[in-house]
């Protein structure tokens, strides 16, 4: 078995059918693609890492990257969805056509070099932590695996209560490590910082409303 098809053969039963046509539905759309497993989710890689599935309590999680990039966002409104991910409840039909469609997408935005032009890191103006003036910075794009983590913890809230500039160095500073090992602390540094609310980053925080 793949690795993927070992991930499924270890999900409730009631789950493996769901769960293997979504494995047939992502390699016939994008067939050149390797199955491997990324920080715990079944990955579907072409150069970069296209889409990524995961099994939660509810819910089967699709990660296909930035969703404000998708050409076709109006069929996404009927589901749950966070920056990188949709959330397809457990028991109701799943679109496959659409997870299709989304696939093909993604193929389509990996270049030869493996480079994902839809998520080009960019640069733009963001708030300081000072409070005072503001300061050009590089914002990072969200990676699917912190999208999944933040899902699993149910944290989205609290991430998205953090100031601007507390999101963005948070990424930037998870996604250079360049270990996977490194990568996946400071993760969970992150993730036990949101669920206490009084750090960031190791530095004493302590929220506006609470001051």
């Amino acid at each position: 078995m793949t690795v993927i098809e070992e991930y499924i053969a270890a999900q409730p039963e009631k789950l493996r059918p769901t769960l293997n046509k979504l494995r047939r539905t992502i390699l016939k759309a994008a067939p050149e693609a390797a199955e491997i497993i990324s920080w715990n989710m079944p990955t579907f890689r072409q150069g970069v890492n296209l889409i990524h599935f995961a099994v939660f309590k509810k819910h089967i999680g699709i990660f296909p990257g930035d969703l404000s990039q998708v050409p076709f966002k109006d069929r996404l409104t009927g589901y749950k969805t966070t920056k990188g991910g949709i959330q397809f409840p457990i028991g109701k039909p799943i679109d496959f056509e659409l997870i299709a469609e989304i696939t093909k997408w993604r193929v389509l935005c990996a270049d030869k070099s493996g480079a994902v032009k839809s998520r080009a890191v960019k640069s733009r103006t963001v708030k300081s932590g000072a409070g005072t003036g503001r300061m050009t910075r590089q914002v990072h794009e969200i990676p699917d695996y912190i999208t999944a983590a933040l899902d699993r913890g149910n944290l989205w809230d609290l991430y998205n209560a953090r100031p601007p500039y507390q999101r963005n160095d948070y990424i930037g500073w998870i996604t250079r490590g360049k270990r996977e090992e490194t990568r996946q602390k400071r993760l969970n540094q992150m993730l036990e910082e949101l669920r206490n609310g009084n750090a960031y980053m190791g530095m004493k925080y302590l929220p506006k409303n609470k001051e």
